[in-house]
């Protein structure tokens, strides 16, 4: 039986547009198209496990906006059991300003909106949105403190427990929720912020993973964009060579990674196959435009395997 998985951090309305290169400071550079996807690192985690095959939930505070409202359906959509979500009346979604260049870069600013207003007291008070759930895939795109209340009630209920720290919070991690995680993914910038360690290769990426495991966490995983990815599982490193695509937009690859992970994770796959499982998503959505318009479907990936 598959396990079933508790979503949380920020979900977002994306505002992108694509340009030939990143505006300096004070700069307006003109480009011709506008589009907005559904986004949101939560968000996105939380339809790629749904579309890979994942039996997932939703928590969170959204508002009473039309974004929101679109936000919630798309997410239906895909399947994922919203009726958890709290609303506010008069709060609105977040939203995330992105900018992508031609070498399929980007940089991006966003408002949580009402996503920022969940707090430590909701997440005691909704206890039960975590029954029945077996994993927890949570973002810090909310507040830290709410996601670490989170993170302490999954492990009072056993559940497994997957992180994405972006953005890392200043100060990091506290020492005693690094203990309480199970997998947690930065990129080479956060794990340099976490660990002091610049990451630039594979060699680097292991010296970065040995720190962040004496902190706790029991399997870091180093995602190192076009190099692929690190870890290390049973005693025995695995560096991940990327796949070999032609990429046209990175925003939400890191999204894909880990909703893959926690979907192939949720339906029984050995770690090391979860990894490859979703190194391989990952790489497929670099292909497209989007966020969640850029997730491939599971027969996409298991014919790319």
């Amino acid at each position: 039986m598959a396990k079933r998985i508790l979503c949380m951090g920020s979900i977002n309305i994306d505002l992108t547009m694509f340009m030939k290169r990143m505006p300096d400071v004070g700069e307006s550079v003109v480009t011709d198209n506008f589009a907005t996807f559904p986004g949101g690192k939560g968000g996105n985690q939380a339809a790629v496990a749904a579309t890979l095959g994942g039996e997932v939930r939703y928590f969170t505070k959204l508002g009473d906006d039309v974004f929101s409202a679109e936000l919630t359906a798309g997410l239906k959509a895909r399947g994922v059991d919203m009726s958890r979500v709290i609303t506010l009346p008069g709060d609105t979604a977040g939203v995330a300003m992105i900018r992508v260049d031609e070498q399929g870069r980007n940089s991006i600013s966003f408002t949580a909106g009402a996503n920022a207003k969940l707090t430590p007291e909701d997440v005691r008070a909704h206890q039960d949105a975590f029954d029945g759930c077996d994993i927890l895939l949570i973002t810090m795109e909310i507040q830290p403190a709410t996601v670490y209340e989170a993170i302490r009630v999954a492990r009072e209920k056993g559940m497994t427990v997957i992180i994405d720290p972006s953005p890392v919070p200043a100060g990091g991690i506290p020492a005693d929720i690094c203990r309480m995680i199970d997998y947690a993914k930065p990129n080479e910038t956060e794990a340099e912020t976490l660990t002091g360690v610049p990451v630039r290769d594979m060699e680097s990426a292991a010296v970065a993973y040995e720190k962040l495991a004496a902190m706790g966490i029991r399997t870091p995983i180093l995602s190192l964009s076009d190099k692929g990815a690190f870890t290390v599982l049973e005693g025995k490193p695995i560096a991940l060579a990327p796949l070999k695509v032609s990429a046209i937009d990175s925003t939400a690859a890191g999204d894909v990674f880990l909703g893959a992970f926690a979907a192939s994770l949720s339906r029984g796959m050995a770690p090391e196959a979860c990894l490859r499982f979703a190194n391989t998503a990952a790489a497929l959505s670099t292909t497209r435009k989007g966020a969640q318009s850029s997730i491939p479907s599971l027969a996409e990936v298991e014919a790319a395997l």
